[in-house]
């Protein structure tokens, strides 16, 4: 019996009806959830949206984090592309876990009065794109067009073949 290829199927579920959003990340962190198992997206505000999730490098980035970040996370220099593509499967309050749920987990800063809980969203099943896609994102999640699916499904499509 053969294993499915995560990658094969991941493409069918972006060309067929599977709903699909994009989360424009910035660098580094893209490429940490590409490269580095960052399950955990820290926002500031919850999500209820799970499912498949284009992650997104968006053309700006976090400085003080890249300089902080390895100067080889593959990955690190890609702006405004898709860089892996993952499944969104859940969103909880900073103040569940106090931070326990992953290394990369946000919490608030203690120093600020009033400080809003940081939201965790949980990452899953996280494919990186060796060849990332071209992509505009948007500053909430977005709808990926079906042009830009296609184009994703297809890069998947060419790494599960060159494996």
């Amino acid at each position: 019996m053969t294993t499915p290829d995560p990658r094969a199927a991941t493409a069918t579920a972006l060309t067929g009806g599977a709903d699909v959003r994009g989360l424009s990340v910035r660098q580094p962190w893209a490429a940490c959830i590409a490269h580095l198992d960052k399950t955990i997206e820290n926002r500031g505000r919850p999500v209820a949206y799970t499912g498949l999730i284009a992650i997104q490098a968006t053309k700006t980035v976090d400085r003080a984090a890249l300089r902080e970040a390895p100067a080889d996370l593959p990955g690190r220099d890609v702006r405004g592309a898709v860089v892996a593509v993952a499944r969104l499967t859940g969103c909880h309050s900073s103040t569940t876990c106090h931070g326990s749920c992953s290394p990369w987990a946000q919490l608030p800063d203690e120093n600020v009065p009033g400080a809003r809980p940081v939201w965790h969203w949980q990452l899953a099943d996280v494919l990186p794109l060796h060849r990332p896609v071209v992509a505009t994102g948007a500053l909430c999640l977005w709808r990926p067009t079906r042009e830009l699916r296609h184009r994703i499904a297809a890069a998947l499509t060419a790494e599960s073949e060159d494996a």
